[in-house]
């Protein structure tokens, strides 16, 4: 399937349905049946354009909601509908033009966005 759609072992994909899209690396494995994606929760959310678009692999973003009973917590999504294409250069180029503050942030190649500094309510800072 991977061959299919021109996408190779470490291509940069784009995991999306109609809540939005999620950048991955892909890993073309046949242990995967055709027309069928595997992904594991990424890093972390790393937004580009919050709502939309995640390049941390934060696969729940794009998850299905309100799937459980309102008497119980919990996330019982074992599989849910998308489409995966490999990302162009030309698409790459226009999210860094819509969104330049995104890709200004520093990247760890390992663990993704790093944190600069932490948003502290002043009310909840005690003596």
């Amino acid at each position: 399937e991977a061959e299919k759609r021109g996408i190779k072992h470490g291509d940069i994909v784009k995991v999306y349905n109609e809540r939005g899209i999620v950048l991955c690396a892909a890993y073309v494995t046949e242990r995967v049946i055709p027309r069928v994606c595997y992904v594991d929760h990424g890093s972390r959310l790393d937004p580009i354009a919050p709502g939309y678009i995640d390049r941390g692999g934060a696969i729940n973003c794009i998850t299905p909601t309100n799937i459980t009973s309102k008497h119980a917590t919990g996330m019982a999504t074992s599989g849910f509908l998308v489409e995966v294409e490999k990302v162009t250069d030309e698409e790459m180029e226009r999210w860094r033009r819509q969104y330049p503050e995104a890709f200004e942030r520093k990247i760890d190649p390992a663990f993704g966005v790093c944190l600069e500094g932490w948003l502290v309510d002043p009310s909840d800072i005690t003596d």
